[in-house]
C-alpha cells in the first residue's frame, strides 16, 4: 500500500445515553473509518444523531439489554466482521480524535508499520475545560489497545468474559487478538471527556461503586472525585493545556 491508501476500517461503538459527545465522535472516526457499528441501549436522542450520518453508520438497538460489556462487544465485533474490514477500530462515544490524526495514522499502518497488527493510542482526559488535560501519576500515561489489523487474526476473534460484575473493564480488543506483545504505540492522540465535568466524574463514580463495591484494584473508583488517591500524583491533580480548543463544549452542534 502506498502512504495515501485507505484501507477498510471499521469502528465499533458501544452506546448508552451518549448524545453529549457522540456526533463529535463520528464526525472523527469517519474521517479515518469507512463504516461504524454501534451497539446501542440509549433512551436519549443518540440514535437520532448516529442515523444523522446516513449509510456510514450501522446500529443495533434495544433499551431494555441488562449491562454487559463483553456481550456488547462480542456483538459489534460480529457486525464489524460482515463488512470484511482490513482493520477493526473500537472508539467509546466519548472519545475524540485529535485533528489531523488521518494523514498519520495512513502512514503508520501502510508504511512504518506495514507489519504491525495491533497500535495503542494515548489518552488524553480531558477536564473542566476545553483545552485543558489531567497529567498526574496514572492519568499522565494511559495508552490503550484500540486498533487491530485483521489479516492475522485467528478465525475465533471474541472477547472474553471479565471478573468484574456485567463484564465491566473488557478492554478495547479481543483478548485472543494476534500481536497484542508486539502492539506500537501510534502518534495519534485519543481526546477522552467522559470525565470532562464534575457532574459527569460524579455519575459515574456513585454508578461504578454501585456495580461494583469495593473494588480496590481500581481504588474505589476515587481518582474521578478526588486527588486522594493511588491513581493520583504526590501533589494531587495536575494539568496541562493543549494549544488549541479541539472542542468546545458548549458548542456541540
Amino acid at each position: 500500500m502506498s502512504i495515501m491508501s485507505e484501507p477498510n476500517i471499521i469502528a465499533t461503538y458501544r452506546t448508552k445515553n451518549s448524545e453529549q459527545w457522540i456526533k463529535k465522535s463520528l464526525e472523527s472516526t469517519l474521517e479515518i473509518c469507512s463504516y461504524a457499528v454501534i451497539v446501542d441501549a440509549s433512551t436519549d436522542n443518540t440514535v437520532e444523531i448516529c442515523k444523522s450520518f446516513g449509510n456510514k453508520v450501522e446500529i443495533f438497538h434495544d433499551e431494555n439489554l441488562p449491562f454487559d460489556e463483553t456481550r456488547d462487544k462480542n456483538t459489534i465485533l460480529e457486525m464489524a466482521l460482515k463488512k470484511n474490514p482490513d482493520f477493526v477500530f473500537n472508539i467509546d462515544a466519548d472519545e475524540i480524535l485529535m485533528p489531523n490524526s488521518k494523514k498519520i495514522l495512513l502512514e503508520e499502518i501502510n508504511t512504518l508499520h506495514s507489519d504491525v497488527d495491533v497500535f495503542e493510542f494515548q489518552y488524553l482526559e480531558m477536564w473542566d475545560k476545553p483545552n485543558q488535560y489531567r497529567y498526574d501519576a496514572h492519568m499522565s500515561n494511559v495508552w490503550r489497545k484500540k486498533l487491530i489489523r485483521m489479516k492475522n487474526q485467528p478465525n475465533d476473534l471474541h472477547y472474553d468474559d471479565m471478573p468484574y460484575p456485567g463484564n465491566m473493564h473488557c478492554p478495547p480488543i479481543p483478548q485472543n487478538s494476534f500481536g497484542l506483545d508486539n502492539s506500537v504505540r501510534s502518534r495519534v492522540k485519543i481526546l477522552h471527556y467522559g470525565y470532562y465535568d464534575l457532574a459527569s466524574r460524579q455519575e459515574k463514580f456513585e454508578r461504578y461503586n454501585k456495580m461494583d463495591p469495593g473494588n480496590t484494584s481500581f481504588d474505589g473508583y476515587r481518582h474521578l472525585v478526588s486527588s486522594d488517591s493511588k491513581f493520583s500524583g504526590p501533589e494531587g491533580m495536575e494539568f496541562r493545556l493543549l494549544h488549541n480548543n479541539i472542542v468546545d463544549p458548549k458548542n456541540e452542534s
